[in-house]
Formats: structure tokens, sequence, C-alpha cells
């Protein structure tokens, strides 16, 4: 067992240098000055290495301790020790996760899909690096629904991301659900999504729990693609949990919009550090983000960064945010109505949640991420 340092890559791998140059991130570091990164890299653990990978046909995608399992039908799965990454992605640890592990498990698509990706890691005292890259084909249609099955992996690391690689006319909707409690793994995740020339993404998550948990995204956008990320985060207990979106306009007539709902209850710590940045060539572009967060605790916290970083005059832009307690006069008028105090409190919490889960179109997925919300709430 051992600490996560650069000693774990190979001073002759590609990355190496910037590794080096870079460093590992500490509690300094912007993006993690909320989520006390510095001793979580200091724990030891075992270095999980993946074994040979044997995919079977099935109904979803399933990613066991870093290895495929099961794939649906309508993917191509390959296997890529040299995959070509992003050049400029703000986090260390997105390079550290690709120089760690062996080879990136790609995913194409060439036609229309809805499935499941399954994360399970089960192994306790551990780090888990490893990543994934999708791809989609041109004037396609890809809905994926990703979970997390953590149970057993306390004092583990999983350090993983996606490379989503979307084309020209095309839509991705991204749903994750996630739910773990302070029992089980740190989960990192350090995400690239490229969105082509008329591309879109729909980008939703849905954290729940004590856990701990951080999320990093970068996404570039080109001529008159969009981006849509709704983010909904409960957090409870001694919870670490967030996301950090950069949003990078490359083009003219891109459009993104940042929404993000945060309920925390107990001590719990919430984190939205968002930064769309508007380029000399974004002309035209559209850009909106806002951030609302509910403290139901005392020693609740929350740490909310709304940026625009804007070099051109001709687009439309907003932002703004908002850290309160429930509204008193809907408690009023509930509690008016013969309502208690904690069922009011809980109509007016699921209200301000609901308004996110009802954008799923499938369902399926819905029905998931509410049962999942209804039990951390009430655990």
């Amino acid at each position: 067992m051992r600490p996560i340092t650069l000693d774990i890559i190979s001073s002759k791998h590609p990355l190496f240098d910037r590794l080096s140059k870079l460093g590992l991130p500490g509690n300094k570091t912007e993006q993690y000055r909320h989520f006390a990164i510095k001793p979580i890299l200091a724990k030891e653990y075992n270095l999980a290495s993946v074994n040979e990978q044997k995919p079977k046909p099935g109904l979803k995608l399933i990613i066991n301790n870093g290895a495929i399992q099961e794939y649906p039908a309508g993917v191509k799965i390959s296997f890529i020790k040299d995959y070509k990454l992003n050049s400029n992605h703000f986090d260390v640890l997105y390079y550290l996760s690709h120089a760690a592990c062996s080879e990136v498990i790609c995913i194409e698509i060439a036609d229309d899909i809805h499935f499941d990706i399954e994360h399970h890691f089960t192994l306790s005292n551990t780090f888990l690096p490893y990543r994934l890259c999708v791809k989609t084909a041109n004037n396609s249609k890809v809905e994926i629904f990703e979970s997390f099955f953590t149970d057993g992996t306390q004092d583990s690391l999983l350090l993983y991301g996606i490379d989503a690689l979307i084309a020209r006319d095309s839509t991705m909707s991204w749903i994750r659900n996630e739910n773990c409690s302070d029992a089980q793994s740190v989960v990192i995740g350090t995400h690239y999504y490229d969105v082509a020339k008329q591309g879109a993404l729909e980008l939703k998550t849905f954290d729940f729990g004590s856990g701990v948990a951080l999320h990093l995204y970068e996404i570039d956008l080109d001529e008159h693609s969009w981006v849509d990320a709704v983010h909904l985060l409960l957090a409870l207990k001694h919870a670490r949990r967030g996301n950090v979106l950069f949003i990078n306009h490359n083009k003219p007539y891109a459009k993104s919009v940042q929404d993000v709902r945060t309920i925390l209850k107990d001590s719990a710590n919430g984190i939205f550090d968002g930064k769309i940045r508007v380029g000399h060539d974004a002309k035209y572009s559209d850009a909106k983000q806002n951030s609302q967060a509910i403290l139901l605790g005392e020693k609740a916290t929350m740490h909310a960064k709304p940026q625009l970083e804007i070099y051109t005059d001709e687009l439309e832009a907003s932002h703004g945010s908002t850290i309160g307690q429930l509204d008193e006069n809907a408690l009023f008028y509930l509690r008016s109505r013969g309502i208690s105090l904690q069922e009011a409190q809980k109509i007016i919490v699921l209200a301000f949640a609901n308004n996110f889960i009802e954008t799923i179109g499938n369902k399926e997925d819905a029905s998931k991420i509410y049962a999942n919300f209804e039990a951390s709430y009430y655990s």
C-alpha cells in the first residue's frame, strides 16, 4: 500500500513530463480548494490493475473494477493504448487518470441508441483509475444513463473519466445517477466533451448522499452547437460533493446553459465552480448560468463560483447565484393549511428538486432518480 504520487507513472510515459511540471493538486489548487484533495491523495492505497478485457454482448455497458464485462447491441468496443487526449484540459487529474490506466475503453456508436453504463467497484483500500471514450456518428441521437455501485469500497479512490466526441448534427443526452454514502469510496471524475458543429449535449447530473465526490468537466463548443447542463445535488452529514465546469464557446452562435440546484443538510459542503469562456471568434453566442442553493443545516456550506470570461461584445450572457434557507412565506402558507413543519419542508424541497427531475425524458430513468433522491433525503 502507498499514497498516490507520480511514481506510479513510468518516467518514460509521454505524460510524465507534463505531470511533473504541473504536480499533483493540493488544497490550494483552485478547482479543489473546497474539496480537501490533499488528504485523499495522501492515503495509502493498493493500486488496482485491470486484467485482460473479455467483454461479452449483453443489455448494458457494465464495468467491473475497471474492466468491461458486458456491452449492449449497437455499440462497438475497442481498447486504445495511445489515446489522443485533450492537450488543453484545465485539470491535472485528467492527465493522471489517462497516464495511470494502460488503455482507454473506446465506445463507438453508429446509430440512435439508449443504454445504461454501470460502474461496479467492489474493492476496499484501493486506487482504481480508468477512462472511457465515447464517439457518436453524424446525425445520431444517443441517450446514456450512468450509475455507480460502490458498496464495500471504504477507504478507496475511483478516478475515472469520460472523453466524449459528439459528431456534427448529433445529440448526446448524458444522465449521471450517483448515490453514495460516507462508507464508500471517494469518486473523482474528470471529463472532456467536444461538441462539433450543430451538435448538442444535454448533461444532467444527479448527486445524492453523504459521500465524497467531485466531477470536473471541460466542454468545447463549435459553431451553432449547444450544451444544456443541469445539476441537482443533495448532500448530507459530512459530505463534500459537487461539480466544476469550464465551457468554452469557440465559434459563432454557440449556446450554453448551466443550471444548478443544491440542497445541503447537516454539515455538508456543496461545490459549484462554473466558468463560461466566450472567445474572440465566438460572436453571437448565448451564455446563461445560474446556481441556487438551500441550506437545511446550520453548519451546511455552499461554495458557489459562477464566472463569465468574455472576449467579444456581440453576445447575450447572464449569471447569478443565490444561497439561503427555505422560503418562510411558503412554509407559513403550508402550515396555515394544517401541514406540519416537517411535511411542509419536505413539500418545498421536493418541488425544488422535481423541477430538474421532470426534465428527464425517459420515465424509467426519471423514476430511478426520484427514488434515489427520496431515499437520500430521508436517510
